[in-house]
């Protein structure tokens, strides 16, 4: 399974590490899917959780929809530097 670093807003990793959420929007979705997504928080250079990214489901004028599974939070924030990188990407960055 493929490993990407997700930027994400707070709010929005919130509601998927909550389970609130169950898809995540993107404009550009990452091409191989499905992927292990480390959700990076921007503005924090760290990294709060994890999930599961499926293939897109659909369209819409917000982007393309990509199914969450399995999103978990982590008990400590994770630097992104534990990831190989050294700032949050600016949409995603396959690790």
């Amino acid at each position: 399974m493929e490993r990407i670093v997700l930027a994400i807003r707070r709010e929005h990793a919130d509601a998927l590490l909550d389970g609130t959420a169950t898809v995540e929007r993107r404009t550009v979705p990452p091409k191989r899917l499905p992927a292990r997504a480390y959700l990076a928080v921007v503005g924090t250079r760290s990294v709060a959780g994890e999930c599961v990214l499926g293939p897109p489901t659909g369209r819409s004028g917000a982007g393309w929809a990509l199914p969450v599974t399995r999103a978990r939070r982590y008990r400590r924030p994770r630097p992104v530097g534990d990831y190989g990188l050294t700032k949050v990407p600016r949409s995603f960055r396959y690790v």
